[in-house]
């Protein structure tokens, strides 16, 4: 059994708002897990559950999660997932509450793209944590511009000389308008201070915004404008890792 919050939850983190529609539920021992891309390719990421329980369990392929979401509208309370096979290949996902099921019609897996893999072994020259009030902080500001597509990050200090971490939402133009707001962090040898990356803010906003409910956030920031978050919710057992690459120089 799970609770529809917590399956819409789960989804959320992938789907981003629309911008993921296919992904694979890889589902083994009462584990999920989920590789995901968006299409623009400048977001990779992967979710793992590890209390995730069906009757049968195996790999489905997710389509079209739009539609997924519109058939959970119909269920309410706590859930139980199943699948059903056809020659070894899952091919419908039913769920169902107390009183109503839904069915969903999975695709053939050979239909979700290859997700792209991302190379870890690289120097973190910025780490700090972001506390769920963060999160917030981000999906106001990145809302508060109007037609802003733009968030800056820079490794600086502030006025006492404590190494910090500023996001800085609107345009570089020195009189238009902007929010900023800062966390401290930690750096290695060699940071590039003051060095302002840009960043599609409309993606972290949909990132922040489905993690509301996660504890914290582990921000790692690479000079080459290689952004990682990992984030953590005990109470839904989910562990989540979203890489972004930084947007061409405008």
């Amino acid at each position: 059994m799970i609770t529809k919050n917590k399956l819409q939850s789960i989804i959320s983190k992938y789907y981003l708002g629309g911008k993921v529609e296919s992904v694979k539920w890889k589902v083994k021992d009462s584990k999920l897990d989920i590789d995901f891309m968006a299409p623009t390719k400048d977001m990779i990421g992967k979710l793992s559950c590890s209390d995730f329980s069906m009757v049968n369990e195996g790999e489905m392929a997710i389509f079209n999660t739009t539609q997924l979401n519109r058939l959970l509208n119909v269920l309410t309370g706590d859930l139980m997932l199943d699948a059903s096979k056809t020659n070894k290949v899952l091919t419908k996902l039913t769920i169902q509450d107390a009183k109503a099921s839904i069915n969903y019609s999975l695709a053939d897996p050979l239909m979700i793209h290859k997700v792209g893999e991302v190379d870890e072994n690289i120097e973190w020259k910025v780490k700090t944590t972001l506390e769920n009030d963060d999160f917030t902080t981000f999906v106001r500001a990145a809302a508060s511009i109007q037609g802003n597509e733009i968030v800056t990050l820079s490794a600086t200090r502030d006025t006492i000389d404590t190494p910090i971490l500023k996001f800085i939402f609107g345009e570089r133009m020195e009189f238009s308008n902007k929010v900023e707001f800062h966390v401290n962090a930690n750096f290695t040898e060699g940071t590039r201070e003051d060095n302002k990356i840009p960043f599609n803010s409309e993606m972290l906003r949909e990132i922040f915004s489905a993690n509301k409910n996660s504890d914290e956030c582990k921000l790692s920031f690479a000079d080459d404008g290689l952004l990682r978050l990992i984030f953590t919710s005990e109470d839904e057992n989910t562990d989540t890792t979203y890489f972004v690459v930084r947007k061409a120089d405008y």
